[in-house]
């Protein structure tokens, strides 16, 4: 019981962000994303900004920077993905599952007992970090294994920790 009391407290203590997170992922649903097979319309769309907490002229000049910096003709929903990404791994537990991961594939139990967490906390955080592509999941027999995503994923991680050491 008492395991069961701190699997809800750590799922509470994470309900707040994961809203939050599910709020931007549902609003953005409707709409293609680069790479996925199709381009965006809705390049300045004022709903993005307001979601990413700008006016409509700060998301067009978040958007021109972006761009010029990127190299690409990038679209607000690019920016609010690139923005839940980094929100998904802000989160510490999140962090140490992604990182797990880099080292080779692991199961939810492995996941789990490695960070101390609930196998439904694990799983609830899997999901969230399979829903953005930042792992992946394979199934193999009766387990499913998770993995990185893509290289893209690792480079970012290791080189934010390049970034934090560096003196």
């Amino acid at each position: 019981m008492a395991n069961s009391k701190n699997a809800h407290e750590q799922m509470s203590g994470q309900l707040k962000d994961d809203i939050a997170v599910q709020d931007a992922g549902a609003a953005t649903a409707g709409h293609a994303v680069k790479g996925h097979g199709q381009e965006h319309n809705d390049r300045g769309d004022p709903d993005v900004a307001a979601r990413l907490g700008l006016s409509p002229s700060q998301g067009e000049a978040v958007l021109r920077d972006a761009s010029s910096v990127i190299g690409q003709n990038l679209s607000l929903p690019d920016i609010e993905a690139a923005a839940r990404i980094f929100a998904l791994l802000g989160d510490g537990g999140r962090l140490q599952l992604v990182l797990r991961c880099m080292e080779r594939p692991q199961t939810v139990s492995e996941l789990a007992e490695a960070a101390g967490m609930s196998q439904s906390l694990t799983s609830h955080h899997l999901r969230h970090l399979r829903d953005q592509r930042i792992l992946a999941s394979e199934r193999r027999g009766r387990h499913i294994y998770y993995t990185i995503d893509d290289a893209h994923i690792s480079g970012v991680v290791q080189d934010v920790f390049a970034h934090v050491t560096h003196d």
